[in-house]
């Protein structure tokens, strides 16, 4: 985790939300919310080769502190 992730925002219910919504290990996902990366990483670790994650974030100093 960055420290930007810790000081803006600490995911809550992460495990919970990533077992819920990655029902697929090749499907697809989309994170609008990923500046931070805190659940995209989590999908991530959860996808196989062919999974895919697409991520956004209108928060332009979150997305600068993201890394892939």
């Amino acid at each position: 985790m960055s420290k930007l992730t810790a000081e803006i925002h600490t995911p809550v219910l992460e495990k919970e939300v990533v077992n819920a919504l990655v029902t697929n290990k090749s499907g697809a996902y989309l994170d609008v919310t990923s500046g931070s990366g805190g659940h995209s990483a989590r999908i991530l670790e959860r996808l196989d080769s062919a999974g895919r994650l697409f991520a956004a974030d209108r928060d332009s100093e979150a997305v600068s502190q993201t890394t892939a």
